[in-house]
């Protein structure tokens, strides 16, 4: 085959191919090169390919890597306009099996890299998601949800400070969840491998709350064990210590907790021996602790000692978003612990969601649980819900009423207990089975009732 038979043979392809010498310069190219890099492919003929890389019509080169590393080279390659090639450069051996032409070709892939590219991104997006999850997961290890704007900045002040040992305060209404951030607080920080300690301030009493939070020494006071006692104070060693309800503390341990937090030593009751206890400090209150220093009801200067990062958690009914989380995060726990299968119909969740969520998220618990376990149909429905509502306020009015005569409460009762019985299970059979009694007497009873 002679050379014009070559250049036919070449030209008739539709792809890019570039023959060079070992100078780089350019000996044959297909009209298929001209298509790719946008020029008249004939007038690169005779011309060098580092030339025309520093003219910017295209980055890499085929013919270097080739005489460099003596085999078939594959890369990327940028043309003037931007596109993406991949390009393949190919040595050609004479008879002395040293190099003498290099031929190249290519394919366009600038929609494989924006794919490649479009892939990456969502890689990215995919791993943030996994963090997300990761962090949500973390999360439900206790119950902890932020789907609401408010609780999104709660959550996100308590990871930043998280990790460094300053006292933070948790303030927010009864239920609202502050226990729960403040074990996730101790979760994210440095002493995560260390004890949890919570303390009740507003169980203890106030004459054996010093003995309760210092521990004492054996026979330190009547009643007291002749071992002694370890206090909360060392317990929490190298972990978190957390004062819930703060703000019960009268003005005399007030002062004791105020010197722990300065000092973090003290003196067991009946104790010489200053004992010291490296431990992070949260603490908690649904008061207004502001408003309590200017009523001298709490200290100034312990306040401010706690009062170092506060975090407010704001009430349910402010985070309307949250509740649905809620429903389920809670539903999904109690469905595992009693090992039973629930589910919501549309219209009891429209009922949850109404709800004005007084006691907060405590109140919620308590609710679920309930449902769970006293609702035996797998779906939980609106009348359950309806019922238990129903029943608190009634069981307030059994007691508070004092005309109702002993046998006029009974029926009331045993009205509620047969309606109960008849959204639980249906039939007169299962009912009279559920409470004791034979089916006709369940009859007779729905009739006198008049329970449908």
């Amino acid at each position: 085959m002679n050379d014009e038979e070559y250049k036919v043979l070449l030209h008739s392809l539709k792809e890019d191919i570039l023959v060079t010498d070992t100078n780089g310069i350019i000996v044959n190219v297909s009209h298929g090169t001209g298509s790719v890099y946008n020029v008249n492919a004939e007038n690169w003929v005779g011309r060098s390919v580092y030339q025309l890389e520093k003219e910017g019509h295209f980055t890499p080169l085929a013919t270097p890597q080739v005489l460099e590393k003596k085999e078939r080279v594959t890369f990327v390659q940028t043309t003037s306009e931007g596109n993406k090639l991949l390009v393949t450069g190919l040595p050609v051996f004479d008879e002395n099996k040293d190099i003498a032409r290099v031929v190249s070709y290519s394919h366009d892939v600038t929609e494989l890299m924006e794919i490649k590219a479009g892939m990456e991104e969502l890689t990215s997006e995919i791993e943030r998601v996994r963090k997300e999850l990761d962090f949500l997961k973390d999360q439900s290890e206790g119950w902890f949800v932020a789907k609401s704007g408010a609780m999104k900045k709660v959550m996100a002040s308590a990871n930043q400070v998280a990790g460094f040992d300053v006292n933070i305060l948790l303030l927010g209404e009864s239920g609202v969840g502050k226990s729960e951030l403040a074990r996730m607080i101790h979760s994210k920080s440095g002493r995560s491998e260390g004890p949890f300690i919570e303390v009740n301030c507003g169980a203890i009493p106030d004459s054996l709350f010093e003995a309760e939070l210092f521990g004492y020494e054996g026979g330190a006071f009547t009643g007291a064990s002749k071992h002694g006692k370890k206090g909360f104070a060392e317990s929490a060693h190298n972990g978190t210590l957390f004062l819930d309800e703060i703000g019960e503390l009268s003005m005399a341990n007030q002062v004791k907790v105020l010197k722990l937090t300065q000092d973090k030593t003290f003196y067991p009751v009946g104790g010489r021996k200053e004992i010291h206890s490296d431990f992070r400090l949260v603490t908690a209150t649904n008061k207004k602790l502001k408003e309590a220093v200017l009523h001298n009801e709490f200290r100034e200067d312990l306040y401010f000692r706690l009062n170092v990062v506060p975090l407010t958690i704001p009430p349910l009914r402010e985070r309307k978003e949250d509740i649905l989380p809620l429903i389920y995060t809670f539903l999904n726990i109690f469905m595992k612990r009693y090992k039973l299968e629930k589910v919501f119909s549309s219209e009891a969740l429209h009922q949850l969601l109404a709800m004005e969520w007084k006691g907060n998220v405590r109140e919620l618990i308590n609710l679920i649980e309930r449902l769970v376990v006293t609702t035996l149909d797998k779906v939980i429905q609106s009348e359950h819900l309806s019922y238990l509502l129903d029943g608190e306020d009634q069981s307030d009015s059994y007691l508070n009423n004092k005309r109702e005569t002993l046998k006029e409460t009974l029926e009331k009762v045993e009205r509620e207990r047969l309606m109960e019985a008849k959204l639980t299970y249906g039939t007169t059979t299962k009912m009279a089975a559920a409470l004791g009694i034979s089916q006709p007497s369940v009859v007779r009873k729905l009739k006198k009732y008049n329970v449908d």
